[in-house]
C-alpha cells in the first residue's frame, strides 16, 4: 500500500499564526507514510508559499464568505484523489471541509483549533454566525487538536469529549532561528541606528492583538527613553486605524509601521525585545519565534502564552488590557539590560526543550496512525 493521503483545508487568504503553522506541519509529518496536500480559499498568500515548499495545493476561490460551492468541488476532489484523513484548519475551513469530507464519506476529520473563536471575530454577528457553524458540523470531525492546554480545556467545556482532544503545541525549526543574526541589515533599512532601542510587535493588525494598548504605553514611556523606537510588524485591516492611534497619542514618530515581512527572523534579530499584548492567543506563535531568537519577551498571560512563558524566568507577563503593566514591562526591558539578556538566554533554551517542530511533526503523525489502527480494528481495509 502507498502512502495515505491527507488533505489539509485552510482560507488562505492571510499569513498569520495558522497558516505558519500548517506550512511547518507540512514539512514535518513523517512523509515516508503520508502524502500532504493543501486547499485553500484564496489564490494567496498561502497557496504560493506551500507551492514553493514542494506541496501539492489546490484552490477552490469563493465568491463571498457565504459561498458554499466550495463543498461540492472539495468532495470531488477528494474522491478522485483518493485522501484518506481530511485535517481542516480555522471556522470556514471547518464548515466547508467537514461538509465536503462528510459528502466524500470520509470518516477521519481532523481539526486544529488555533484560537479563541470570540477573540477573532469582533462583530457580534459574526460571532454568532461562525460559533453557530462550528456547532453544527463539530460532530463530524473525529479528533480535535488544540495548540496549547488553556484550547483544549476551553473544547472540553464546549462538551467535546477528552478523549477526542489532543493537545499539540505548535514547534519550531530552530534552525532557521539563528540568534548571531545582527539584524542590522533590517535596521539599516529601517533608519535605525545600533544605538537606538527598538521594540517591536509582529502580529496581524486586528483588534485582538491590542495595538492600541501597546500605543498608549509607548506614550507613557517615550518622555523617559528618547531613544525608543516600536516597529509595527504586519498588515491587516486596523492599520489606518492603529495609525492614528500613534498619532492622536503624540508618538507618531516613534512608531515604524513595516506592513507585511516574509523575513520574520530578521526582523525579530534587529529587536531589542518582543510585546505582544493579546487579548486572546491560542499559543503565541510569534512568542515562540522571539524566544528561539534569544529576544527577550514582554506579552500577555493570555490563551496558552503562560504555557511558554514563565513569569522572571523566561519573559516577562501583564495582565490583558492594561496599558500601564506594559508600560512597566517596556520599562524593565529598555532600562535593564542585564535581566533582558538572562531572560533571553533561558528563552532559547525553553523552545530548545519543549517547542519543536520534530516534536510537533511527531506527535500529529501518532495521532494520523492511531486513527488508521482504529480502522484497522474495526475491520475497515485501509
Amino acid at each position: 500500500m502507498g502512502r495515505i493521503k491527507v488533505l489539509h483545508i485552510i482560507g488562505g487568504g492571510e499569513f498569520g499564526g495558522a497558516e505558519q503553522h500548517l506550512l511547518t506541519l507540512m514539512r514535518h509529518v513523517n512523509s515516508s507514510e503520508f502524502e500532504v496536500h493543501a486547499a485553500c480559499f484564496f489564490s494567496g498568500p498561502l497557496a504560493p508559499l506551500v507551492v514553493n515548499e514542494g506541496f501539492p495545493v489546490h484552490v477552490f476561490p469563493m465568491k463571498s464568505k457565504f459561498d458554499l460551492s466550495p463543498v461540492k468541488e472539495i468532495a470531488s476532489l477528494i474522491i478522485r484523489e483518493g485522501f484518506y484523513i481530511v485535517h481542516t484548519h480555522g471556522v470556514r475551513a471547518n464548515l466547508i471541509g467537514r461538509l465536503a469530507a462528510k459528502w466524500a464519506k470520509v470518516r477521519r476529520v481532523v481539526t486544529t483549533v488555533h484560537s479563541v473563536l470570540e477573540f477573532d471575530y469582533p462583530r457580534n454577528l459574526d460571532r454568532f454566525v461562525n460559533r453557530l457553524c462550528e456547532n453544527l458540523t463539530k460532530h463530524i470531525t473525529t479528533r480535535f487538536i488544540a495548540v496549547s492546554e488553556m484550547l483544549r480545556e476551553g473544547l472540553a467545556r464546549e462538551g467535546i469529549p477528552l478523549d477526542k482532544i489532543t493537545t499539540v503545541y505548535n514547534g519550531l525549526e530552530i534552525g532557521q532561528y539563528n540568534p548571531l543574526l545582527s539584524g542590522q541589515g533590517v535596521r539599516e533599512e529601517l533608519g535605525l541606528s545600533q544605538g537606538q532601542t527598538v521594540a517591536g510587535i509582529i502580529a496581524r493588525l486586528h483588534p485582538v492583538k491590542g495595538h492600541d494598548y501597546l500605543l498608549q504605553a509607548m506614550a507613557k514611556v517615550a518622555p523617559d527613553f528618547p531613544e525608543l523606537v516600536l516597529l509595527v510588524v504586519g498588515s491587516g485591516t486596523e492599520r489606518q486605524n492603529i495609525e492614528k492611534a500613534a498619532e492622536r497619542l503624540g508618538i507618531k514618530e516613534k512608531v515604524i509601521f513595516t506592513g507585511f515581512r516574509s523575513d520574520v527572523p530578521e526582523v525579530i534579530a534587529a529587536l531589542d525585545f518582543l510585546v505582544l499584548p493579546s487579548l486572546s492567543e491560542g499559543l503565541g506563535l510569534i512568542v515562540m519565534e522571539a524566544m528561539a531568537m534569544q529576544k527577550p519577551v514582554l506579552a500577555t498571560c493570555v490563551g496558552g502564552i503562560p504555557e511558554v512563558v514563565t513569569p522572571g524566568r523566561n519573559g516577562l507577563l501583564v495582565p490583558p488590557a492594561d496599558s500601564e503593566a506594559l508600560a512597566q514591562g517596556i520599562r524593565t526591558l529598555a532600562g535593564d539590560r542585564e535581566l533582558a539578556s538572562q531572560l533571553a538566554a533561558a528563552a532559547r533554551q525553553t523552545i530548545e526543550a519543549k517547542f519543536t517542530a520534530e516534536k510537533m511533526g511527531q506527535k500529529t503523525t501518532a495521532l494520523y496512525k492511531e486513527m488508521l489502527n482504529k480502522e484497522i480494528e474495526r475491520g475497515r481495509k485501509i
